[in-house]
């Protein structure tokens, strides 16, 4: 199936984004992570005025995984958010769509967009407790950089690894 990745910038598609992204981190993060602090996290990274705030001031950019005309996923990037490369923000596909070749895919669009953007490398954070995630980006190229814990209020910690993907010249 082709797969093609529009940009998200109206209401509509960010709002529906952001029901995508509660769908996927519920089911997701159910088993590493309280109810309660995925609800936190998502009113604190994936609510509507959030994302339009870091579209329109902070430049990043956001875009669907759509395959067969059908929403599939999303990722989220900016550059020079961390050092001289594109941070990958937020990566998500719905539970039906993972194991056929989407998420390899929009890494390859984003690999490109860093290319685009003379960028060297492209880095992420991820729960360390996220093991599928963590196999799936180190066989993309992805290799393990360090590790950080993020106070994000509320009582809440993100403890993650940093990953980078290095583009070859």
């Amino acid at each position: 199936m082709k797969v093609v990745f529009p940009i998200i910038a109206t209401g509509e598609q960010i709002t529906r984004m952001c029901e995508m992204a509660s769908l996927i981190w519920h089911e997701a993060y159910r088993d590493m992570l309280p109810r309660k602090q995925i609800q936190y996290m998502l009113a604190l990274f994936l609510k509507p005025s959030i994302i339009e705030e870091q579209i329109a001031r902070e430049g990043y950019t956001y875009c669907f995984i759509n395959t067969g005309g059908v929403d599939a996923g999303f990722f989220g990037v900016c550059p020079r958010l961390e050092g001289n490369s594109l941070f990958l923000s937020k990566i998500y596909l719905l539970r039906e769509y993972r194991g056929c070749g989407l998420f390899v895919q929009a890494m390859d669009e984003i690999v490109r967009l860093a290319r685009l953007q003379g960028l060297p490398a492209v880095r992420l954070h991820v729960n360390k407790n996220n093991t599928r995630a963590i196999k799936a980006y180190i066989r993309s190229g992805f290799h393990i950089t360090g590790s950080d814990v993020f106070d994000i209020g509320k009582g809440y910690v993100m403890d993650d690894h940093i990953l980078e993907y290095v583009i070859p010249g």
